[in-house]
């Protein structure tokens, strides 16, 4: 594989972030809390503007993007000590290689100097995700029963939380 390069996503990379953002939610659509029909008709400065209020990592491999991922830092003085992961998707032809734990990694990284842990929401048959999530340190926390809602079916999440105090796990431990 190309070399892989991870950086925060400002708002002036709007138009990858809103190409990789599309592709998740068209590829993948049972993963998100969102939708493609949703999102599509956004403008760019909508993007933009999400860069801005949250935190988002891109993965570039020949100088294209090819993964994200994101946290949101809660609001209020009893919530601020957390954030949420959120909109954490890499190609399929890019899986497996490392791409999703060097995003998470950086994510983790920046949230250190914010938050105290972090928490995120998986669909529980993601089973490659939720091994990732726990070689990284999250653990499970508990299930939402029909988290999501498709035309056709309910999706549970398996709910999962990271204390960042005195934590150092990557994916390679």
């Amino acid at each position: 594989m190309s070399q892989l390069h991870v950086r925060r996503l400002a708002p002036v990379d709007a138009g990858d972030y809103r190409a990789i953002r599309l592709a998740a939610l068209e590829r993948e659509p049972a993963a998100f809390g969102s939708t493609y029909a949703a999102e599509v008709g956004r403008s760019l400065s909508e993007f933009a503007q999400r860069l801005e209020t949250a935190v988002v990592y891109g993965a570039y491999a020949d100088g294209a993007i090819v993964g994200m991922a994101g946290f949101q830092r809660y609001d209020g003085a009893r919530h601020g000590h957390k954030a949420f992961v959120w909109g954490t998707y890499v190609q399929a032809d890019r899986r497996r290689h490392g791409v999703a734990c060097a995003l998470l990694e950086a994510l983790i990284e920046a949230a250190r100097s914010e938050v105290e842990q972090l928490t995120l929401a998986v669909v529980s048959d993601n089973l490659p995700a939720i091994a990732l999530y726990r070689r990284l340190g999250f653990e499970v926390y508990g299930t939402e029963p029909r988290a999501l809602k498709s035309a056709d079916r309910y999706a549970d999440e398996v709910l999962m939380v990271r204390f960042l105090v005195n934590a150092t796990r990557t994916c390679a431990r």
